[in-house]
């Protein structure tokens, strides 16, 4: 391993311990008293040291949503490519539940935050935007096209993943992610929020 490869194999590790550290935090004390100093005092390192990886608790968390957000994408990259538009759209909300709740502790960490990163919201009608849901509105619009999807579902997609959201965090608060019979349970509320689309 060359000197490069290794410096960003010892950043991505510091990343971990920060990220990690201001979970604990976050989960014991609550988002607001997460502090930069709180974080490097728990790892040991001065608050120096950690503002060169990160200018402020904010940038945490939007990183840990990167993080997320990064294994929702690379799980959905191993979808299947041969199905139907409505098929396509069950898989990839499945992966998405499935895959937040593969990381409970962060999933909590960067809701209870309140910092605005689900949602980048550059829009300028109203409705939040991101390439995730962009993806998923193409993924509707196709449905739409091959008439499986009402036509009321075009560039509604972030209201089916505030949904999902809601689903995802009651799951995790509840530990209904743990049981044997969770699996079935995302099967059937995927069912239900496509009942509501479908043709």
């Amino acid at each position: 391993m060359g000197i490069k490869e290794r410096r960003d194999v010892e950043k991505a590790e510091m990343k971990q311990k920060i990220m990690t550290a201001a979970i604990e935090i976050i989960e014991q004390e609550g988002y607001e008293k997460l502090s930069i100093r709180k974080i490097a005092s728990r790892i040991e390192y001065s608050p120096t040291t950690i503002y060169l990886y990160y200018k402020d608790k904010a940038e945490i968390i939007k990183d840990m949503a990167q993080k997320l957000y990064g294994k929702v994408m690379d799980n959905l990259s191993q979808q299947d490519t041969v199905v139907s538009a409505d098929q396509k759209v069950h898989k990839m909300m499945r992966i998405f539940i499935q895959t937040l709740c593969e990381e409970p502790e962060m999933v909590k960490a960067v809701m209870f935050s309140g910092v605005n990163v689900i949602f980048a919201n550059d829009s300028t009608d109203g409705k939040p935007t991101n390439s995730g849901i962009a993806m998923f509105d193409e993924l509707l619009a196709d449905g739409i096209k091959q008439a499986v999807f009402r036509p009321v579902t075009a560039g509604h997609s972030w209201m089916i993943v505030s949904a999902m959201l809601g689903f995802v965090m009651s799951a995790i608060e509840n530990q209904t992610y743990l049981l044997a019979g969770f699996e079935q349970l995302t099967e059937d509320f995927v069912g239900i929020l496509l009942g509501g689309i479908k043709l």
